[in-house]
């Protein structure tokens, strides 16, 4: 298991409010790597301190409701519907997540188009949402 997969891994299960104890905490479960390594991939994840503690993006509120999210019958092309002005804050969110197989966004008002390498999971992207109705 790489690093970066215990790194997600330990955001998933373990509180941190210092990148010096996910630095620790690495160390122990044999990943050398230095704070400002371990500062660039919580950037690359999306991590955010919310309420002080590490978070991966997947585990945050977007702060913008999901009111619908279809895919196109081909499986390359999401379109999600939220409120209006959240569009540019969902495809911005999904934009460096990193997800395997998005190709990019493009934001309007209230919808976001996603473009997805053909095979892409869509569920990986409907859970980095939160997204759970069918």
């Amino acid at each position: 298991m790489s690093w970066q997969s215990i790194l997600a891994e330990l955001l998933s299960t373990q509180k941190f409010t210092r990148q010096g104890s996910i630095v620790s905490t690495l160390a122990k479960r044999g990943s050398s790597v230095n704070q400002a390594t371990v500062s660039r991939e919580l950037r690359r994840l999306g991590a955010r301190k919310v309420n002080g503690i590490y978070q991966l993006s997947n585990q945050m509120n977007f702060g913008a409701p999901i009111f619908s999210l279809e895919v196109t019958s081909n499986g390359c092309l999401v379109i999600i519907k939220t409120r209006s002005a959240f569009a540019s804050v969902l495809a911005h969110r999904i934009d460096i997540s990193m997800l395997d197989g998005v190709l990019g966004t493009i934001a309007g008002d209230d919808t976001v188009f996603v473009a997805l390498r053909e095979g892409a999971e869509i569920d990986d992207i409907k859970q980095y949402l939160g997204w759970s109705k069918s």
